[in-house]
């Protein structure tokens, strides 16, 4: 066997193909490799055959059952069909006809699953100094529909576990028979209906690794057309590989092709490049923020979030990180994270969803970027079926997952994940995944990045049993406490907390009654810009505003922060508004121009009335 550097994966299936009579090779299979031996890049499936014509194997018949036997050793298929005899093989055609379309060859013949069944079973009991490997690509569409089978597939199912079974039985001598089944997903194979994990082993194929992408580069990168060509050694060459993490050999071709076809107009950056291919633009989101945006940054966001000074300061900080490119240099991989992470904890209505919202608008230009799960609709044990899609041959496989289908309509995006503490133990699994590596595999086998977004846990832990009196820096200590203890000793993730870093961030409650009038006063602006849209109201005064706005705020349960705030708005505002507007405009066309009125009479009622400009 050749010395030359072979990936895990390649070593695994050489180790096996010895000792097991069925080999399952799933995962990139539909991508390219490269040959250890004569240093070309080829599919998996025809590595594979190659490999085990390497090794022990005389006779590797390839087959699938689109285009039937082709390869280097079609030609050997007719021996073999012929030894089974006639009224096994059922006319097999056993010349060989050219076939253009099957890539692993010049040559293939047409052959029934049927047929290639039967004769694969004759062989595989047959332990000879001519060991044979049978190698079927697109396995999953080979001998299941992924229904309920048929009485015709269950007899195919029974003569494949026969054959493996069969192989076994023989005595140990020799080098046996070997099956080797390629497809992208093991769980589209019946593996339930064949012999167990001592007749069957795994070999997954995994997406490039570093030195994979490294070697790639060396070979194509001359090729690809872009403006400052990084070289070896230098920093943007090792930028270019990490960010080329999570990515197949045939994407790094695709943007190849790309590169060139862009070219022709203008040469872009590998930045540039790399956002064009993804996201079908040149200049990301992130790229689009300036410093003087950053550092208006703090007062943008207290315009929406009251009494939060603390919190938003800290998201201001992740977002400079990010914009700066320095985000997750602690991990190795660094290009391929998410963008930032934190975890807001306080009361309830203190302002932690209306940050994420205002962060979302801020980063992005829409509101529409927030992204919102309710992680109390997700705490059962298949709840991950839903963010991620529900595997093949299950209810809703086609319709692929919540949270996978968001991030790949929206990767500019803030991602709030709300009350983090009521998920199943299994949703944080993937939620560790997003943290350590950026990226999801959906149930359809599609993977989605989330390095362009913003993850945003939030939790109301310990909301009921901290003091409210206390001061804003007791607070928040004593809620980064309850939240640490809660996922170390209650639920035993605190790898979860690890990921997350100091970037928990304790909200405060919401006590001073001037915190409460600015909540309230932010909460106008919406009710102004419906009635002068709807109504056509040039504006709405208050008469003696502050006084107003403090008597609805004395009506406002503190524990309830912001909530509050909207429904005390609601009882003292909108619900006389909207009673006007009933009761007193038959015509909207009467309000056009005009200003709305609001005025407290001293018994405390409210009087709405229209008057003009």
């Amino acid at each position: 066997m050749s010395t030359v550097h072979r990936p895990v994966w390649l070593r695994s299936l050489e180790t096996h193909a010895g000792l097991v009579p069925c080999i399952v090779v799933h995962g990139e299979v539909h991508d390219l490799r490269r040959n250890p031996w004569t240093m070309e890049y080829q599919r998996v499936p025809l590595l594979v055959a190659d490999t085990l014509r390497e090794g022990a194997f005389e006779t590797v018949i390839e087959w699938d059952p689109v285009s039937g036997i082709g390869g280097r050793d079609a030609a050997k298929w007719g021996g073999l069909a012929s030894a089974v005899g006639p009224a096994e093989s059922q006319g097999s055609a056993y010349a060989i006809a050219p076939d253009e379309h099957f890539d692993s060859g010049p040559q293939s013949t047409r052959v029934t699953t049927e047929d290639f069944v039967a004769v694969m079973l004759a062989a595989m009991v047959d332990r000879t100094d001519r060991p044979t490997a049978f190698v079927v690509n697109l396995a999953n569409f080979a001998f299941f529909s992924g229904q309920q089978p048929s009485q015709a597939e269950r007899d195919i199912l029974a003569r494949l576990a026969k054959a493996i079974i069969g192989r076994a039985d023989t005595e140990a001598t020799g080098t046996a028979n070997l099956l080797v089944l390629v497809s992208p997903n093991a769980q589209a194979l019946p593996l339930s209906n064949l012999p167990g994990p001592a007749h069957i082993r795994e070999v997954v194929v995994p997406l490039p690794d570093r030195e994979e992408r490294l070697t790639l580069l060396g070979d194509r990168l001359h090729g690809w057309k872009l403006k400052n060509q990084p070289k070896p050694g230098q920093v943007a060459y090792e930028d270019l590989v990490d960010a080329l993490d999570g990515m197949s050999f045939q994407d790094l071709l695709n943007i190849e092709e790309l590169s060139r076809k862009s070219a022709a107009t203008e040469e872009l950056s590998a930045e540039q490049l790399l956002s064009l291919y993804r996201h079908g633009i040149q200049t990301s989101a992130w790229e689009a923020l300036n410093r003087e945006k950053l550092i208006a940054m703090p007062e943008m966001l207290a315009e929406r979030v009251k009494g939060q000074s603390h919190a938003i300061d800290k998201v201001t900080a992740v977002t400079i990180r990010a914009f700066t490119g320095l985000a997750g240099l602690q991990h190795s991989k660094r290009q391929r994270m998410p963008k930032g992470t934190l975890f807001f904890v306080g009361p309830t209505g203190v302002g932690k969803t209306e940050l994420a919202k205002a962060l979302a608008e801020f980063l992005f230009g829409d509101e529409e970027a927030f992204i919102r799960f309710d992680m109390s609709e997700f705490n059962h044990e298949h709840s991950d079926q839903r963010l991620i899609g529900a595997p093949p041959g299950y209810v809703g496989y086609e319709e692929g997952g919540q949270l996978t289908n968001a991030i790949r309509k929206r990767p500019f995006c803030v991602l709030l994940f709300d009350e983090i503490e009521k998920a199943h133990v299994r949703i944080l699994d993937k939620f560790l995944q997003i943290l350590e590596d950026g990226r999801l595999t959906d149930g359809r086998g599609q993977t989605v990045s989330f390095s362009e977004a913003i993850i945003i846990f939030t939790s109301n832990i310990g909301a009921a049993e901290i003091d409210p009196t206390a001061s804003d820096e007791e607070t928040r200590a004593a809620f980064k406490r309850r939240v640490r203890d809660h996922f170390v000793r209650e639920m035993g993730r605190p790898e979860l907390l690890n990921r997350i870093g100091d970037n928990i961030v304790a909200f405060n409650f919401v006590r001073d009654k001037g915190f409460l009038v600015e909540i309230l006063r932010s909460k106008i602006g919406p009710l102004r810009a419906q009635l002068q849209d709807k109504y056509g109201i040039r504006t709405v005064r208050i008469a003696n505003e502050r006084a107003f706005l403090e008597s609805v705020a004395g009506e406002i349960d503190a524990t309830m922060g912001g909530r509050g705030a909207i429904t005390a708005l609601t009882k003292w505002l909108i619900d006389p508004v909207s009673h006007f507007l009933f009761t007193e405009v038959a015509d909207r066309s009467i309000c056009i121009g005009k200003a709305l009125v609001i005025t407290q009479d001293p018994d405390g009622s409210v009087r709405v009335s229209l008057e003009a400009e």
